[in-house]
């Protein structure tokens, strides 16, 4: 199927902002997703840029029509306050009614753990690995073909916020080949529990040399849960495969709860 990229740059209040439509290969039932592509006021369609990959996109930008929901993550407005040199373009991935599903990694659950989930949202079933495979293996390939990016793992993060920032710490820690940058916010580590650390304890630490984590957690609210599971997942990470702190980095703020203005 033909990529068709659309301009909607005022679904962002700076910068350039184009959306395609796209398969979800290789989830089974090949849904589609709208994929909103951010670049920054300096790309010149000559200087290659970092890409961010970033869940929730439709949370992602302040430009006309902004969800309500979690608040705008204001990504636009932050990125452009950086140094040119600094700034980077954001694919942003939007989500469905089936998010739990689809930011859930197949590994052991947490019985103890209930995701929150309307009564006429789908029943949750592990979708996460079919997820990290769709954009490491399509939709990667795709935004490396047409945009102008720095392709490499050093250059290339994927982040998120409550079960986008434990997807995209899995996605890392499966592919850190493809994503070198991790943005781990509130991170439904507890969703997981034990099986996070297992992963941990089985892990060969030489694959993250060239990784980096920021992980991040209030302490008010859903977040006093989530802070306690991330610190233990911290804790481990430094104790077993023993990174140092430009490897991994984690900030509590707890001034903060789960919610978009924290993020």
């Amino acid at each position: 199927m033909a990529i068709v990229f659309e301009d909607h740059s005022e679904l962002a209040e700076r910068g350039k902002l184009v959306t395609f439509e796209i398969a979800m290969d290789p989830i089974p039932d090949r849904r589609m997703r709208t994929i909103r592509v951010w670049m920054p006021e300096s790309y010149d369609g000559v200087r290659r840029f970092p890409v961010l990959y970033m869940h929730d996109g439709q949370q992602m930008f302040t430009g006309k029509n902004a969800p309500a929901g979690f608040g705008s993550w204001e990504c636009e407005r932050r990125i452009c306050e950086l140094e040119p040199e600094a700034q980077c373009m954001i694919v942003a991935i939007d989500s469905s009614d089936d998010r739990g599903s689809e930011l859930l990694p197949p590994y052991e659950r947490n019985p103890k753990h209930q995701i929150p989930r309307r009564p006429d949202q789908p029943e949750y079933t592990a979708l996460g690995g079919y997820y990290a495979d769709f954009v490491r293996d399509t939709l990667k390939p795709v935004i490396d073909a047409n945009f102008m990016t720095l392709p490499d793992a050093a250059h290339t993060g994927i982040g998120g916020a409550s079960m986008g920032g434990l997807q995209s710490y899995y996605m890392t820690m499966k592919d850190p080949d493809v994503f070198g940058r991790s943005l781990d916010l509130s991170p439904g580590m507890d969703i997981l529990d034990e099986s996070c650390l297992s992963l941990i304890d089985n892990y060969d630490p030489k694959k993250l040399e060239n990784a980096r984590f920021y992980m991040y957690s209030g302490d008010q609210g859903v977040d006093v849960t989530i802070f306690s599971a991330t610190i233990t997942v911290y804790r481990r990470m430094k104790d077993s495969l023993k990174l140092n702190n430009r490897q991994l980095c984690l900030l509590i703020d707890s001034r903060e709860s789960h919610w978009g203005t924290s993020w």
